[in-house]
């Protein structure tokens, strides 16, 4: 006997029923790449829980510079012209010997806050410069370069008549010293006493300067979720070991400030940078601090530049990472004085200041 005709009240005939006009076929290969796709969603998913819940746990942290890291404290600000058309923004606070403070790429002279609070207590001038494109300065006609960071700091150094100078460079602020040091031998040995290289390279490492550019563009305009992402990425690139939540906030603030422009073209101009044969030219006597968990300017890269630079001494800072002005500043200021004392530049202030 034949089976009668399955028929469903809901469904209707089954057997004869024709295929909806919207249907299509769907290949293995359409159906692997939506499965991709979805598992990237729920990845993603994952992923911003985890950074969610990793940055309430360092929120959750102690955090004794909570609410002290606001704008720097300086007596006097001024603008001067860069060679090029361009202007350069300093800042300075104190009288006495100076300590001159050259920033990373992306960040600007607020990282200095804490030094700007302290260091002049002890009779000492500190000064810090918005590279060019960063902060308050504007670029010039002749864009970036490392041969322009190292004449935007001869610029300072002669518009501002500073002598007796501790010139103090961090990571892309770093670079700039050594091309001042090695492009303008004669300022450098008539206005400077000695040179600190902070947490710094010599020849570009893509693996830290390349994840630090790409941070600085995706901390501006992004989703929250993004934004959170990128806050984690950046505290365990930038910092050691527990890296309190108001250093993370401030120096994602500065990134998030910085015009996506000088993101693009400041990076670009020092990747390819490589002052490695030049280093040994370098005769003023030079500090080279790193954290021995910096991820972006590793300790073999500090290594690297106390062994070319003739004298060179190295200071590690166990367990801290890049940015250890914030992370180390009792001992990070510490280490400055005591250099400056060493050359010569605070004779007149005496150890225990």
């Amino acid at each position: 006997m034949g089976r009668a005709p399955r028929h469903d009240r809901l469904r209707g005939d089954q057997r004869h029923r024709p295929a909806h006009p919207a249907a299509v076929h769907v290949s293995s290969r359409t159906r692997k790449i939506a499965g991709i796709a979805a598992g990237a969603i729920v990845g993603a998913a994952a992923l911003g829980y985890a950074a969610h819940r990793a940055i309430r746990g360092i929120r959750s942290r102690r955090d004794p510079d909570a609410g002290t890291l606001g704008p720097l404290v300086f007596d006097e600000a001024r603008r001067l012209p860069s060679h090029d058309g361009g202007s350069l923004y300093t800042v300075s606070r104190g009288s006495g010997p100076p300590i001159v403070f050259l920033h990373g790429v992306t960040i600007t002279s607020q990282v200095w806050v804490k030094q700007f609070a302290t260091l002049p207590s002890p009779g000492v001038r500190v000064v810090a410069l918005d590279h060019r494109g960063h902060g308050e300065s504007t670029v010039g006609d002749t864009g970036h370069s490392v041969a322009n960071l190292a004449a935007d700091v001869r610029t300072v150094l002669e518009a501002l008549d500073l002598s007796d100078v501790i010139l103090v460079g961090h990571s892309m602020g770093g670079l700039a010293v050594e091309a001042f040091a090695v492009q303008h031998p004669e300022v450098a040995a008539a206005r400077v006493r000695g040179l600190v290289l902070a947490s710094t390279f010599a020849r570009t490492y893509i693996g830290g300067v390349g994840p630090f550019g790409f941070v600085a563009e995706q901390v501006t305009g992004r989703s929250p979720a993004m934004n959170g992402l990128m806050t984690l990425l950046l505290a365990r690139m930038g910092f050691g070991r527990e890296p309190l939540p108001s250093h993370v906030e401030l120096t994602r603030s500065m990134l998030a400030a910085c015009p996506p422009e000088t993101q693009r073209a400041a990076v670009k101009a020092i990747v390819n940078a490589d002052l490695t044969d030049e280093l040994s030219s370098i005769t003023l006597p030079t500090l080279v601090l790193c954290g021995t968990a910096d991820a972006l300017t590793p300790p073999r890269e500090a290594r690297r530049i106390a062994s070319l630079i003739p004298g060179a001494r190295l200071e590690l800072f166990a367990g801290a990472g890049h940015m250890l002005m914030l992370e180390r500043t009792e001992r990070f200021d510490e280490l400055l004085l005591e250099f400056a004392r060493d050359v010569g530049a605070l004779e007149a202030i005496p150890k225990s200041a």
